[in-house]
């Protein structure tokens, strides 16, 4: 059944003509978006490292072994760096083509699960609508290739369940062990339940159980193998020092969160903002949304993303970018509504936020200006032309299809994240800050970064070596080993006490809202007194 919200050319042709189209609104993102304080700087610093130091075995993170994620994502943006050269937007470049990689794969994967063309463009251009996949998807961030590989994962499963034991077992195992690579063991978890569970969905499952499991363990062991040829001889080369520390994290995490410890609802409020716009203008009966999870297709989706989804909210460590896995199975969900009678999708709400989310984009200039105390750049107001041309569209002519929708909320969301950007610019790009290490380093200042600083300034200062760190109850004795050094805070609570700095820089993630820079010998005179 053709989908009353579906595409109008599912033509291969036309969907790479479009696509072309959607990729083109992300340009800009790609291009002009600085590296975002403190998650992507701290990443990108870790494949600066892995380049600038030749050692691609260990990530490192100010020169010190970094355990908290796997190498994946570094190796890519080294090697991007190693063919074309050390830009950001070579990395932003690779999320966009995986990005692209995950579009494609879930219209394989519609068409795989009994969706004609239609329909499987239609849950393509639902995930690339969608508010969660857009933010993301030039984000220098693990949970695109994590995404990927989930995606190649429930290829093979369809392998297996097709009779194809062989290829399957080797493309899960393939997939599983890039998926350990690109994010750690979360890669199980994401497709455990829809393995375990495959008799409810899967014939070939039902009727050679036996065989059906043990593929599953073939490709299991074949995915732990991929790893080890990486993590045994990392754990060889750092020793206990890099491999402790890993270990402990990956279980620590499930009970207790070393960071990002929230309640097990926290989810719940946010994951209607994920599903923008498509929760403002999908509109389906009752007896769509009843019968969404009957027959083969529905139990394929509720294995794939209930088991996980409760899990997530059960673990402790909590992050909107953990979900995106899941966007692909609510996407094939909303394309088969669309597929039912009654359906259909109503752009006027959609035509509103975009006319609210203008509205906040032409203030951005004036907030960042009054928050951080730097001149205002009236020009970036201008952009929110872009959402009222949007919301005009939306209201009286677009925005009738699920491709036109989502390419319209594809632009919408460009444009405000880049209006973001750019009025937020001096408080987000640490590169002057940076510079000024950078100098200091290379005339043999002394200087000294109070608390760990997650490598904010290795990538944007290109810096041959790191910036040295203590803590803040070190800070008299180190002024008093280094009279004439220079210490740079960056959050609350690590600036000395009686002294100003001299020297600020704007910052949006410090709570004192600067970067800050001191004279050892000041901070020095200000305790003596």
């Amino acid at each position: 059944m053709n989908a009353p919200g579906g595409v109008d050319e599912p033509a291969a042709g036309q969907v790479w003509r479009w696509l072309t189209l959607w990729c083109a609104l992300l340009l800009p993102l790609a291009i002009l978006f600085p590296p975002i304080p403190i998650d992507e700087t701290r990443y990108l610093t870790a494949a600066w490292e892995m380049y600038n130091s030749g050692q691609w075995l260990v990530p490192t993170v100010n020169g010190a072994w970094y355990s908290d994620k796997s190498p994946l994502l570094f190796w890519l943006i080294a090697g991007g760096w190693k063919l074309i050269g050390v830009h950001t937007w070579v990395a932003r470049v690779e999320a966009l083509v995986v990005a692209l990689g995950m579009l494609l794969a879930l219209r394989r994967l519609a068409l795989r699960l009994g969706m004609d063309a239609r329909g499987a463009d239609t849950a393509m251009w639902l995930l690339a609508g969608c508010l969660g996949f857009t933010v993301f998807s030039t984000a220098i961030m693990f949970d695109l290739l994590l995404a990927l590989t989930v995606l190649g994962a429930l290829h093979a499963l369809l392998d297996l369940d097709a009779g194809k034991w062989a290829r399957g077992s080797v493309l899960l195992g393939v997939m599983i062990g890039l998926g350990i690579l690109a994010k750690g063991p979360v890669m199980l978890l994401h497709i455990v339940a829809v393995a375990l569970l495959a008799p409810l969905w899967s014939a070939s499952a039902r009727t050679h159980k036996a065989r059906w499991y043990f593929a599953l363990l073939a490709g299991l062991l074949l995915g732990v193998a991929i790893t080890l040829c990486w993590l045994l001889p990392a754990a060889w080369f750092a020793g206990p020092t890099y491999w402790q520390p890993l270990l402990d994290k990956v279980t620590g995490r499930i009970a207790q969160s070393f960071a990002h410890n929230r309640a097990w609802w926290w989810y719940l409020p946010l994951l209607p903002v994920l599903l923008l716009p498509w929760l403002l203008t999908l509109r389906a009966p009752l007896a769509a949304w009843a019968g969404l999870w009957r027959g083969r297709f529905g139990r394929f989706l509720w294995c794939w993303w209930v088991v996980p989804f409760v899990a997530f909210c059960a673990i402790s460590g909590k992050q909107i970018h953990y979900l995106l896995p899941l966007l692909p199975a609510w996407a094939l969900a909303g394309a088969w509504l669309l597929q039912q009678p009654g359906t259909r999708l109503r752009p006027l709400l959609f035509g509103l936020l975009a006319l609210l989310v203008g509205v906040g984009m032409a203030t951005l200039p004036w907030q960042a200006a009054r928050t951080f105390h730097f001149p205002v750049q009236p020009a970036v107001a201008l952009i929110a032309l872009a959402a009222l041309i949007i919301a005009v569209g939306a209201w009286r002519a677009w925005g009738r299809s699920a491709r036109s929708l989502a390419l319209s909320a594809t632009a919408l969301a460009a444009a405000a994240m880049l209006a973001g950007a750019l009025a937020y610019l001096p408080a987000l790009d640490v590169r002057p800050e940076a510079a000024f290490v950078k100098q200091a380093l290379a005339e043999h200042v002394a200087i000294a970064h109070v608390e760990w600083h997650n490598g904010l300034f290795g990538y944007t200062g290109r810096l041959e070596r790191p910036l040295p760190w203590i803590a803040r109850n070190q800070v008299l004795a180190w002024c008093r080993a280094h009279p004439q050094g220079l210490l740079l805070t960056s959050d609350r609570g690590t600036e000395p006490a009686g002294v100003a700095p001299f020297k600020t820089w704007p910052y949006f993630l410090s709570g004192d809202r600067r970067i800050a820079a001191w004279r050892a010998a000041q901070v020095l005179g200000a305790a003596d007194h």
